[in-house]
């Protein structure tokens, strides 16, 4: 008789594909036969938003992914499925939300009898995006305003609703109320990872959900440590460097100087010009047939969803733009922010030891990242200016208990290594291999352990 089922459901994110969670399936699945979890797990990554079906917004990406979800469940035959986690990197973390809470109401029935378990974010922008300046700094308030302007505009509706646009573009509200957050409350553990560093396009306050950003507040010079004993074994490489907020030495941050300042106003300009020349118009001419593509069949879409009370699973199409293509355009937004937020791959403040200090043990690591929001760190450290959306957002999000781990990879681009969406091979960063590792043995312990 087959035996019962225990779902993990893993959700890509904006401008992405499902082959970007398969380094982590991969991992988890190895990671659990290893520690010789109980549960049967099955795994499953929704393939149906792809590219520039990501920019329709989260409420139809959403529907489409439940969808997605839906169709497996009930045509899986190898067993009752009767547990369920989601992992969302990225946009997708939202998109995950937004998923559970349906759940609870549309589709009640079909999950009425599977029981939450774990909830994952990785770098996913709870609280938004927006470009924070508290140094002041002349040339990036000219910078963040055109990066603003353009995330806000080519990226679709689910640009407008990660700036917060308008209040017609609250969605991010709206998951941290009603259904949505009832349905977070219910899964036995939420596990929330941040970048602190060279993170495109999430910055460490939003993904951590905090009011408090020390990376930014210090602009990016702040010299911080990471904690000695880490959890786990069998790592292939170095340990996962794990940021210990409550010991940022924020005395000796390097100032910036004038003459540094000036070489910053010359490489943004310089990057701006190239940017507006030869990138941007590629770029826009690409997202805006994305955009409009994307405006008519969400127009289409909702105009199902205001009819039948819930989104119909209808194939779309596919634009044809190759991988490489599509990874140019990313990486040109990118490239900027790097630039302009100090972003520095070679700056490695830590100690990248190989794997043979004492193990720290899991309850002491759970315990005190799940506190971590509260520490001592926070009272050294300026609150950002929140508009009233996101210290609604913050102020819900923060009712419940998360394990909230600040990580550091040293790479050019953390927001993509964090899960190795591009694979686990030499070229991945070793920081990032680790992450992904220590990712699988903490849920793993998670899934063991009562709550």
């Amino acid at each position: 008789m087959p035996s019962d089922k225990h779902l993990f459901v893993l959700i890509h994110g904006l401008w992405g594909n499902y082959k970007h969670m398969e380094s982590m399936r991969t991992t988890l699945s190895t990671t659990l036969k290893k520690e010789d979890i109980r549960d049967d797990m099955v795994y499953f990554l929704p393939k149906e938003n792809a590219m520039f079906k990501t920019f329709d917004g989260i409420e139809i990406i959403g529907y489409r992914t439940m969808i997605e979800v839906c169709e497996f469940i009930r045509g899986y035959k190898d067993g009752k499925i009767t547990k369920i986690s989601v992992m969302g990197y990225s946009q997708g973390g939202l998109v995950a939300r937004f998923m559970i809470g349906k759940m609870l109401t549309e589709f009640k029935e079909l999950f009425a009898d599977i029981e939450p378990q774990l909830f994952i974010t990785m770098a996913t922008p709870h609280l938004g995006v927006e470009f924070y300046n508290p140094t002041g700094i002349a040339y990036k308030r000219v910078l963040y305003g055109v990066l603003r302007a353009f995330g806000s505009t080519i990226l679709g509706k689910s640009g407008r609703e990660l700036f917060i646009a308008n209040s017609s573009n609250d969605v991010l509200v709206k998951l941290s109320q009603n259904e949505y957050f009832e349905a977070l409350s219910l899964f036995r553990w939420r596990v929330a990872f941040a970048n602190v560093k060279n993170d495109r396009t999430v910055a460490f306050y939003t993904a951590f959900i905090t009011d408090c950003d020390p990376f930014i507040d210090f602009d990016n010079k702040l010299k911080y440590t990471f904690e000695e004993r880490i959890p786990g074994s069998d790592y292939k490489g170095i340990l996962p460097k794990i940021v210990d907020l409550n010991a940022l030495n924020v005395k000796s941050h390097a100032a910036v100087k004038p003459n540094n300042v000036f070489k910053k106003w010359g490489r943004t300009f310089l990057l701006i010009v190239v940017a507006t020349l030869f990138i941007f118009p590629v770029a826009l001419t690409i997202n805006c047939l994305g955009t409009a593509y994307s405006y008519v069949a969400t127009c289409k879409y909702r105009k199902k969803i205001l009819s039948n009370g819930m989104l119909h699973n209808e194939v779309r199409g596919k634009l044809g733009l190759t991988e490489q293509l599509k990874e140019y355009v990313t990486d040109a937004y990118g490239t900027i922010m790097n630039s302009a937020l100090g972003m520095d791959a070679n700056n490695d403040t830590g100690n990248s030891s190989i794997v043979d200090e004492e193990e720290l043990p899991w309850k002491e690591f759970v315990h005190k990242y799940s506190l971590i929001n509260d520490g001592v760190w926070k009272s050294r450290f300026k609150k950002l200016p929140f508009d009233e959306s996101r210290k609604t957002i913050l102020r819900n999000l923060n009712k419940l208990k998360w394990i909230r781990v600040p990580i550091y990879i040293k790479a050019m681009n953390a927001h993509g290594v964090i899960v190795a969406r591009t694979g686990i091979d030499e070229n991945t960063a070793a920081t990032g291999v680790a992450c992904v590792e220590f990712t699988g043995q903490l849920l793993a312990y998670l899934m063991q352990k009562g709550d």
